[in-house]
Order: C-alpha cells, then structure tokens, then sequence
C-alpha cells in the first residue's frame, strides 16, 4: 500500500491544508439519533455531506473536486456495529481517527454508527463522523448541522503581494519556520498518551453566570475550562497561561489562505484563584488580543507555512512527526458557532451535539454550544483527564441533578 502522507494527495492544498494533514488533526461531529439507522440510510447521509462540502471529495488516490465518490467507495468508509448499551458514548468511541489516513484510496472522512439491542432515554442509535480537519473547520460542521452548503473554494497557496512590508514578513516567517523546524527535531513538549472527555451542561446555566460575573459567555466558557486543567485553586498555581484560540475572520483568510475562514489568535492570561476576578481578566485579555492589528502576524503566519512546505520538498528526513506536533502553548480553545439541528442531513440526529479534533500535541478543548445545551470535547494528555471532574464540581450546584458526558 502507498505511503497516505505521498505529497500527491496534497497537491492542490493550500499551505495551512497542508500542514494541518501532516499534523493527522482529525475533527469529528457526534450525537445520537431518534431512530435506528440502516446502511442505506448512511450510505444517503455521506452523499448528502459530500454534495454540501464538496471538499470531501479531496485527498485521495483520483479524487477530483467535481467528480462525484461512487457509492461503492462511501460504503467502505462507513461502519456499523451492534453494542449492548449506549453507556459511555460518546467518550468510549472518540479515537485519534487514525482510520482516516489509513487507505490512500478513500475519502479523508469516517462515519461509524453504533446501533444499540435497545433503545435507551429514545437514544436508538449513535453516529460519528471523524474527518481530517484540512477539509473543513468549525463554521462547516455548524452549517451541515442546519443541511447547509459548507462549500470551500480551492486556495492559492500563497498571495501575491509585494513591498517592503510583504519582505519583511517573508523574512520572519522565514526565521519561525526554520526555528519550529530545529525545536520539533529537539523537544516534544507534551508527550502522549492524550485522550478524550466530553461534558454536557444545559445552556441557560453560562447566560446566567455570564450576567452574574457581568462578561461574555465566550471569556466565561474559556475561563471555565482553563480553571479546570489548571491548578488556579492549588498552593502554588501557574502564574501564566499561554493560548491560542480560533475566531471567524474571512477578511484575513481571503488575504493569506482562501481555503480557511478560521484564524488563530494568540493570548497569555494571568491567573488568580478568585473565579470571578480571572473571569473579567480573561474577558480584558481578549478584547485587548482581538484589538491588535492581525494583518502583519497572519502575514508571518502565512509565510511560514509556505517555507515549511518548501523545505519539506528539499530536506523531507527532518519533517518528522514531532515538528507538526510541536506546539508551544498550555491550551488550545475553540468555541464553534451554534450548532442547531435542521434539514434531511440531521433530521434523524438529537441533541446535544458533540465536536472537537485530535491533535497531539495539543491540550485543547472545543466547545460546541446548542440549542438547549453546551458540550466541552476536551482532548488532553491522560495525566489531566482526572481533572475534568473540576469542571462538574464547580458547575454541579447550579445545575439540579448531575453532570456528566453523554
């Protein structure tokens, strides 16, 4: 069988597709549905998603954006198993999507449905689809979640642009690429094992302590997350917490990579044991981020991804697993717009909705607001997976009953 990483799958990527593919950053979308599925019913659910995002048809040995995937090659990608119960889903099946990249044949993309001896609570079945995230981003699996287009236009690797200005961001990315290149050769900053945990929460109970501590919902549902991996309560708590974290900017991505609307941004925030004091802090910390002109720093970004892609070609033996693994921060945070069930897609589905990505290298967490509930997908080193019950102890007296995922 062919190498899956052969440079000619990625061929009409653009620079971040391309290194994101080479991370094996596989994304997900997960819940369970009303009613028992049959194959039949699948194999129509993966020609709807490909016929909405396009851009599925990429990656693979003879795929070709206009050219529709014979139902004969979706059916190897989907899977059915009988379980004896829903218990634990759906933290029990969340995997690093190896199975995405294993066959240089198929599809970048998985549908697994888990069909239950009983229905349980009206769960009849369970469905998760596991796709390399070089395809597609957050604001994509929202809009399949409505039956919507999430259709991507093919990307120019890099801009024409020209001026001293253009020079001098070639150069630094110049400068960060070769120095990412030597670190992720050196030092692998947060060795595995990682695995995941899902939590779900009704909704109300963020808009309520948003108001309470006067923020927004997104520095509230950050803070929360970052109070939980963190040791902010401990006698010797982190003094700073370094992040990046996606927002929507479709200005700045038709500027440096048309493929991707999402941009990465960049915080470090100060902690304190007080919730509500770090709350107002992180909620000042990023507004005073998203304040800061990004044109130049996406600029940077850009180029350095093009210089990775060059040297890959000339000295492709230092490209190791580790370099795209290497990244140098304590958390990575995403909130992804609402996901609301509509349409022929997802009318079997129910909520809650549960999306994230596997990314190693990365403690992350993604958090996926619904109509009625909110789910956190975290994806941690195994080390810190205890500490998730943080997160039920500290939101457990403002919701009657119990947390916990599923």
């Amino acid at each position: 069988m062919k190498d899956r990483l052969d440079p000619r799958a990625t061929a009409g990527f653009s620079d971040i597709q391309w290194f994101m593919y080479h991370q094996r950053n596989v994304a997900f979308f997960a819940a369970y549905t009303s009613r028992a599925l049959a194959a039949d019913d699948l194999l129509e659910a993966a020609r709807r998603m490909v016929d909405l995002a396009p851009q599925l048809r990429l990656g693979f040995t003879g795929s070709a954006l206009y050219r529709p995937i014979a139902d004969d090659t979706l059916r190897r990608i989907i899977a059915v198993q009988s379980v004896p119960t829903l218990d634990g889903f759906p933290d029990r099946w969340l995997d690093s999507g190896a199975a995405v990249f294993s066959d240089p044949d198929l599809p970048l993309f998985r549908i697994r449905y888990a069909l239950p001896t009983e229905v349980q609570d009206g769960r009849a079945g369970f469905i998760l689809v596991q796709v390399a995230h070089a395809l597609v981003e957050g604001e994509d699996s929202a809009r399949l979640a409505r039956s919507q287009a999430a259709r991507h236009e093919a990307a120019p690797r890099l801009p024409h642009s020209a001026g001293p200005a253009a020079a001098i961001a070639t150069a630094f990315g110049a400068v960060l690429a070769s120095l990412h290149l030597i670190a992720g050769n050196l030092a692998d900053l947060k060795p595995g094992p990682y695995g995941f945990a899902t939590r779900v929460y009704p909704r109300a109970v963020f808009r309520d302590l948003a108001r309470t501590h006067d923020v927004s919902q997104r520095a509230l549902l950050y803070a929360l997350v970052m109070r939980t991996i963190f040791d902010l309560d401990g006698r010797q708590p982190k003094r700073r917490i370094s992040s990046t974290y996606s927002v929507l900017d479709a200005e700045l991505g038709a500027g440096h990579d048309s493929f991707m609307h999402m941009q990465m941004r960049f915080a470090t925030f100060g902690t304190d044991t007080d919730f509500g004091a770090f709350v107002r802090a992180v909620e000042g910390q990023l507004r005073r981020s998203e304040a800061k002109p990004r044109r130049f720093g996406t600029a940077v970004t850009a180029r350095g991804l093009h210089v990775h892609r060059g040297l890959s070609r000339l000295i492709p033996f230092a490209y190791t697993p580790r370099v795209f693994r290497l990244l140098p921060f304590d958390i990575v945070l995403g909130l992804i717009p609402p996901h609301r069930l509509a349409g022929r897609l997802t009318e079997a589905l129910r909520e809650p909705i549960y999306a994230g990505a596997a990314l190693e290298g990365a403690n992350a967490c993604v958090i996926v607001p619904n109509r009625a509930f909110v789910t956190f997908n975290f994806y941690l080193q195994r080390h810190l997976l205890p500490r998730i019950s943080r997160l039920d102890q500290q939101l457990g007296p403002l919701i009657s009953g119990s947390s916990g995922a599923g």
